[in-house]
């Protein structure tokens, strides 16, 4: 199996990881916080900067026990399970693809400082950023890196620049640290705060290609955190103590106005020129890092497997990057990326909350799992870590989070419809809920040609025997029962319940007795009924995409198909141009072989539609 590549050491990681973190927050919210809490905001920011330590901490612990791409999903599925560890990762890539949108757009507005640009133009340069840094991505992860570390680079030293010029016009009596009413406005202000340090989740999704991760990345964890911390608290003082609180207050590019106090004009152009880097710089971090989030959901089964893939000369995750290429561009084009920035905060802090008390539950259920950083008071102290961002998640408005609640619901229907096809508990239930509404939706699902395909092909089956496999509402098996004749018989199965008593109602309704209903063993559906013997024919229609262990079945078939016995297969590809079929149902020739191999001459015939290609395999057995 194609893997990632390992490239990534120790001192380059921090650097990415200072970047990664500090983000853009800092570029923008001190005014933010000024305007809520003034001077006393920079109480805000130490506490939020012991919150980012504790939760970078817990992050820490959980690397060093699950190195592995997926990150926040990884951690959340052994701490809550493989639905809750989905729910995050799907939370974490939404926040990712809105983040990009917002960064792209928002580093414009320092450039257009220096060059007027209308909004069509930014648009179009937006697209241009994601494009470009998709393709840097593409083409591989030490490209990547060396971009990364020009940007980590630059955004080290915009910040320390700052402070070393501005200590020069500090005044320490702006700083009034309880001059705010109410005192709570403190607390508000932490809400805001805390995007400044969103990002620890990029870091930990490199973990495969970083060398020795399980130690590495979480030694990077805390010195890159807490490097943030001094440059956050460095900065947002000099602003604080060099510009009266309500000028920053009322700043839209608050660190441009600190750098026009104590640089000048031209200082400010450079900030504004270096800052715009640094934002460029945040974009290029999630952009590049993110695509390895659904790698690894689509490596689990849980999105198409085509997003697994891993690109055989440049061994990064092409179509995982091609997708959030796209994505990224529609939220851009869509115009909507700033009512979207709205819900990232509720669903950031929700994602963070699932991931810190992953700790506290994993020291219970997984306790001799080795661990190469362990957090103080690990089964106690995450949980206190998660009330409280939880609390402060309190601090946002309603409807904003109920807006981000929406977004991630979408994520159910797309975990039922990927798990489904590996989970026997929950297609059997999933059948039995949905049997009405396919006796409903026949039709729909099976063009009229292909109904008609199949019984042309079993025409001539008079007085013979037929398996219908995955029989369904029963459609199938009752017009197949009426070309068999009362002589002929029918062997009609299914794993569901419901959808056997409805093939049942309607072969009963045609008064047709010549049809023998089978319920299937959920748990393999390879394991043909003993019932099910020298057989003259078998079909199925949706079958074999839902088959792990294609071989067995193929075998087990040979084994109860009569010498020149014919089958006929449906299978669908390209579902709504997202989910495909398996590997081996898509290539052709393979899959002849594969027939062939178990004593089957087959043809294979691809019919192309508007939502969905359906797959016809149809031949006989020649030994």
């Amino acid at each position: 199996m194609a893997e990632l590549k390992k490239s990534i050491s120790f001192s380059v990681l921090v650097l990415l990881a200072i970047n990664a973190i500090i983000g853009t927050g800092i570029f923008f919210v001190p005014g933010i916080a000024a305007r809520i809490a003034g001077p006393a905001s920079i109480i805000s920011w130490i506490l939020v900067g012991i919150l980012a330590l504790l939760v970078a901490a817990c992050f820490a612990e959980l690397v060093s026990m699950f190195p592995k791409s997926g990150g926040v999903y990884e951690y959340t599925k052994q701490a809550f399970g493989e639905f809750g560890g989905f729910m995050v990762g799907w939370i974490s890539w939404i926040v990712a693809n809105v983040t990009i949108a917002m960064l792209s757009i928002g580093c414009l507005e320092y450039l257009a400082v220096f060059i007027d640009m209308s909004h069509t133009t930014k648009i179009i340069l937006a697209l241009l950023i994601v494009a470009l840094v998709n393709f840097v991505s593409f083409k591989g992860i030490d490209l990547s890196v060396k971009v990364l570390l020009i940007f980590s680079i630059v955004t080290i030293m915009s910040l320390w620049t700052l402070m070393s010029w501005g200590i020069y016009y500090f005044d320490v009596s702006k700083l009034q640290f309880l001059d705010v009413f109410p005192k709570v406005s403190i607390v508000i202000a932490m809400v805001y705060i805390l995007e400044t340090f969103f990002g620890w989740e990029t870091v930990a999704n490199l973990a495969e290609e970083t060398k020795d991760a399980a130690n590495v990345i979480p030694k990077v964890m805390m010195i890159a955190t807490v490097a943030v911390i001094v440059l956050a608290i460095g900065v947002v003082s000099i602003a604080l103590g060099a510009v009266p609180h309500d000028v920053l207050a009322s700043s839209s590019a608050p660190l441009t106005d600190v750098a026009e106090v104590i640089m000048g004009s031209t200082g400010a152009l450079i900030i504004s020129g270096l800052i715009f880097l640094n934002i460029f710089g945040g974009a290029a971090a999630w952009i590049i890092t993110a695509p390895r989030l659904i790698f690894a959901l689509a490596r689990d089964g849980l999105l198409p497997s085509s997003l697994g893939k891993i690109h055989p000369r440049f061994q990064t995750p092409h179509i995982a990057i091609l997708l959030q290429a796209i994505l990224s561009g529609l939220i851009i084009l869509s115009g909507s990326y700033e009512l979207l920035l709205e819900m990232i905060l509720p669903l950031a802090i929700f994602m963070y909350t699932m991931v810190v008390m992953s700790v506290s539950i994993l020291r219970f259920t997984d306790p001799h799992r080795e661990r190469k950083f362990r957090v103080p008071f690990g089964k106690v102290l995450p949980i206190f870590v998660g009330l409280t961002l939880m609390f402060l998640m309190g601090g946002i408005e309603i409807p904003t989070i109920m807006t981000g609640a929406m977004f991630a619901f979408i994520g159910i229907p797309l975990y039922l419809m990927k798990s489904i096809e590996s989970k026997s508990s929950i297609l059997e239930g999933m059948l039995n809920w949905s049997s009405g509404f396919r006796k409903l939706s026949y039709n729909f699902f099976v063009k009229p040609r292909t109904h008609k395909h199949i019984l042309a092909f079993f025409g001539d089956f008079r007085d013979r025997k037929i398996l219908n496999m995955g029989a369904s509402a029963g459609v199938l098996a009752k017009e197949l029962a009426e070309i068999v004749g009362e002589n002929g018989t029918i062997l009609a199965t299914d794993v569901s319940e419901g959808d056997l008593k409805n093939a049942h109602k309607l072969a009963m309704k045609h008064r047709l007795n010549n049809i023998e209903f089978i319920r299937e063993d959920s748990d393999d559906r390879t394991n043909l009924h003993q019932k099910i013997k020298s057989i003259h024919g078998a079909t199925s229609i949706g079958l074999l995409g839902y088959t792990g262990e294609p071989d067995k079945l193929l075998d087990e078939l040979s084994k109860r198909v009569v010498h020149r016995g014919r089958i006929y297969f449906i299978d669908y590809d390209r579902v709504f141009k997202l989910f495909r079929a398996p590997d081996w149902l898509r290539n052709r020739h393979d899959l002849i072989l594969r027939f062939r191999k178990h004593g089957f001459h087959v043809s294979y015939e691809v019919d192309k539609g508007w939502f969905w290609d359906t797959i016809h395999i149809s031949g006989y057995k020649i030994k």
